[in-house]
């Protein structure tokens, strides 16, 4: 069997999301006070109200079975798909995944992270979703996986921060049988001493609503700075977080070092640091406890297994960002439970995202139960898709 093309598809389908964003402006980076940076919306329309647009990556054979991947919403991606990767897969045997992801890393002297490591990765999960049907199994029994249900840790991007906002929210979370919450600081040095207080006050107020025993993180968006995450820490560490995210930009080595070596907080990162050598220069220095490495980003499933791999020897603990849902599933599926415990489900934006896939809840039990069916197991839901096209040209 040979691959003999890929495509791009711009699919339609009727959506009206759930969850409305509860968070007003917030300046991002706070430096610069004249750049208001807003969340963005919760994507709800398409060309009319009421639709969502997505683009799919899409990989035929000449046996006719296809893999696909999306939705993929950085058109970059996909011009370094269509410009140039593409031809690095047409003509080989689907099964050689590890060599084609080689030959892919290769392509450009830049494609050891950013937009064409993305690029890659879209790329390399599709060519896993098709590996699934050539062999009829889900991929996480391809990986070796055992595992058929996965806990999830639920994020709360977008939603209040206000003390009394957060309270109910979380113990709705709660009470879908989720035993983990991840809560995002609204707050960083531009904001001073009021806005320290204010991120110590959901802090705590969370702590309290949920007890004692309940895992609890907390992501700073690569928004502070070495001396303020040291006056936070002081007082958040009778909180007790299983972990604080991205404190610093993924790059600041130097200002991570200190931090650990400051505070008992374990310190998590690793959506925005690609490839297993990125990740083993953080993993040597003993800098982060869990390491969040993101299949869609890092470099797709086959660098996302080996990463994992890497945080096992290292005794750090992998739980994948999950910027999509199914690719982190799998992967976490594969691992053991001490490697790999849970994956992360921002639970509003997968609202949306999922939007073309038939709805795959989380159990009473508050976890994820994986696929059967060969491939990633994310099945279209035709009575929603109001169009497929293929895309065939960009607009520059």
């Amino acid at each position: 069997m040979k691959i003999t093309g890929v495509k791009i598809l711009k699919r339609t389908c009727n959506y009206v999301n759930r969850y409305a964003r509860e968070l007003g402006p917030i300046t991002k980076p706070e430096h610069y006070d004249e750049y208001a940076y807003r969340y963005p919306p919760i994507r709800s329309t398409g060309e009319n109200p009421g639709q969502r647009i997505g683009h799919f990556i899409e990989v035929n054979t000449d046996e006719g079975i296809s893999g696909q991947y999306g939705i993929i919403e950085s058109k970059p991606e996909l011009l370094a798909i269509m410009d140039g990767l593409k031809d690095y897969v047409i003509g080989k045997d689907p099964l050689d995944s590890r060599m084609i992801w080689d030959m892919m890393s290769r392509y450009d002297r830049h494609a050891r992270s950013g937009i064409m490591m993305m690029a890659i990765s879209a790329l390399d999960i599709a060519i896993w979703d098709l590996k699934g049907k050539i062999l009829g199994q889900p991929v996480y029994k391809i990986l070796g996986g055992g595992r058929n249900k996965v806990r999830p840790y639920v994020s709360t991007l977008g939603f209040s921060v206000e003390p009394e906002a957060a309270k109910k929210r979380a113990l709705e979370i709660k009470a879908m049988g989720i035993r983990a919450q991840k809560w995002f600081f609204r707050y960083g040095p531009a904001h001073g001493a009021e806005g320290l207080r204010k991120n110590l006050d959901m802090a705590f107020a969370l702590r309290e609503v949920l007890g004692d025993d309940y895992e609890i993180m907390f992501d700073c968006s690569m928004n502070w700075t070495v001396n303020y995450a040291r006056r936070m820490f002081n007082e958040l560490e009778s909180v007790r977080p299983v972990w604080v995210e991205e404190v610093l930009r993924a790059h600041m080595i130097d200002g991570f070092r200190h931090l650990r070596d400051s505070t008992s907080i374990p310190l998590a990162a690793g959506e925005h640091i690609y490839t297993r050598m990125e990740v083993n220069a953080y993993l040597q220095d003993n800098i982060f406890s869990f390491m969040q490495s993101d299949p869609v980003w890092c470099g797709g499933i086959t660098e996302s297994i080996r990463i994992a791999d890497l945080c096992e020897m290292y005794s750090v603990t992998y739980a994948p960002h999950g910027h999509a849902l199914m690719p982190a599933v799998h992967v976490v599926a594969s691992m053991p439970p001490d490697v790999s415990p849970y994956c992360e489900y921002l639970i509003a934006i997968m609202d949306s995202k999922n939007a073309f896939f038939k709805e795959r809840p989380i159990d009473k039990d508050g976890f994820i139960s994986l696929n059967e069916t060969p491939g990633l197991g994310e099945e279209l839901d035709e009575e929603r898709i109001i169009s497929t096209e293929q895309v065939q040209s960009f607009g520059f």
